[in-house]
């Protein structure tokens, strides 16, 4: 046997050599871009399920900022309502839980003869017999 021919053998014996190498190397990319594959759909499914939570918690938040915008302007309006009137809605009912005229001046702050009016009132309607309330009506 000749170099040209020993030289020839060992060159396909390196060749084949390199090719199970590549052969082996690109198995291994294979399997490894299989795994970063399965790990990308992974995480496309959970940033897809945030961005759904994230909308649907928007929305949660905004009815929850019309409720409180609704419950502000309610306050707003119980704020700009006549003092007046709350002395007199606590003084019908104490009345109708039997507190006597000077109870009323003091804790109310009515006038003698708005406390004696109110309790008149009230009599009137227990007498009555009828199951409704003063209301009181400012104008």
């Amino acid at each position: 046997m000749e170099y040209s021919d020993y030289f020839m053998f060992l060159l396909g014996a390196v060749n084949a050599l390199l090719i199970c190498l590549l052969l082996r190397l690109s198995s291994r990319q294979r399997d490894t871009n299989k795994r970063y594959e399965q790990k990308i759909k992974l995480l496309n499914d959970d940033v897809s399920a945030l961005c759904t939570g994230a909308a649907g918690m928007g929305g949660h938040l905004n009815k929850i900022e019309q409720k409180v915008k609704r419950v502000l302007e309610r306050q707003d309006q119980l704020d700009l309502r006549d003092p007046s009137d709350r002395a007199l809605s606590q003084a019908s009912r104490m009345a109708r839980q039997g507190a006597s005229v000077d109870e009323l001046v003091s804790t109310c702050g009515l006038v003698r003869a708005e406390a004696e009016l109110l309790m008149l009132l009230h009599r009137a309607q227990a007498e009555g017999g009828e199951d409704s309330q003063l209301r009181v009506v400012s104008g």
